[in-house]
């Protein structure tokens, strides 16, 4: 899915925060004219992002689901572009704070897997998502629990992860 929406907070704002936050350990990995990359790191986790700023934009990778926000300037608003799952629209932790102008489900939908290049609102993805969502459910529940990837693999895992279980011996054979 790829989203524009106007946010509230500047460039400087951002570019601050994401050099001196408390929420994360930033590292300058490279500074040349006109760009700095840098990568923050959650200290509690073993997470963290790539950045790019330049002059006028800022590029985000995460690094666990390759998420990327692009924020940029256009006239004299500052804009988000978030490519992404629906599912992680904002959901990141190592994340500056951006927050939307306008109630984000009111904003359009540029692109998606599910619609294509047909626009339309992000309420309007959001319920054709949940119906997608369900659909795959009712019909394909066997495939969808254990192989599914548009949701966490939590069921694999519980399938194959016995709690309280003894793990084997790796020397029984001998």
């Amino acid at each position: 899915m790829k989203i524009q929406f106007e946010i509230k907070e500047r460039l400087p704002e951002i570019i601050a925060e994401i050099m001196h936050s408390d929420k994360w350990q930033t590292k300058i990995l490279e500074k040349m004219h006109g760009l700095e990359r840098v990568t923050i790191k959650d200290p509690n986790y073993d997470s963290e992002a790539c950045i790019e700023i330049w002059q006028h934009e800022i590029h985000i990778r995460t690094a666990w689901s390759n998420y990327t926000y692009r924020i940029f300037t256009r006239g004299n608003a500052v804009w988000c572009e978030y490519i992404g799952a629906y599912r992680g629209l904002l959901e990141q932790k190592l994340l500056p704070s951006l927050t939307p102008k306008m109630n984000i489900l009111d904003s359009e939908v540029v692109e998606s897997s599910l619609t294509g290049n047909k626009r339309q609102t992000l309420r309007t993805y959001s319920s054709e998502n949940l119906k997608l969502k369900n659909f795959r459910r009712d019909n394909f529940k066997e495939e969808y629990n254990v192989t599914s990837p548009q949701d966490h693999p939590t069921v694999v895992y519980d399938e194959y992860i016995k709690e309280g279980m003894p793990m084997p011996s790796p020397y029984s054979d001998k």
